[in-house]
């Protein structure tokens, strides 16, 4: 696998995973009613934007920078 592709799939798929995995953590703790849903819309929005903004745009700096 490609460095670019290890880079966007980590910004698509692990970092909103990670995102949304903290957020049922916090909302478990202080008590908040847990919806699925809720978590499925963090989670598709982010791994959107990882892959259109955060993926690409991470690569192509790493690669100018070196």
């Amino acid at each position: 696998m490609s460095k670019g592709l290890k880079i966007i799939l980590l910004w698509s798929l692990a970092f909103p995973a990670i995102i949304t995995i903290g957020r049922m953590i916090i909302d478990f703790i202080l008590g908040r009613e847990m919806e699925f849903i809720s978590y499925m819309a963090v989670f598709l929005g982010m791994g959107a934007a990882g892959l259109i903004f955060g993926g690409p745009l991470v690569y192509l700096v790493m690669d100018l920078c070196q």
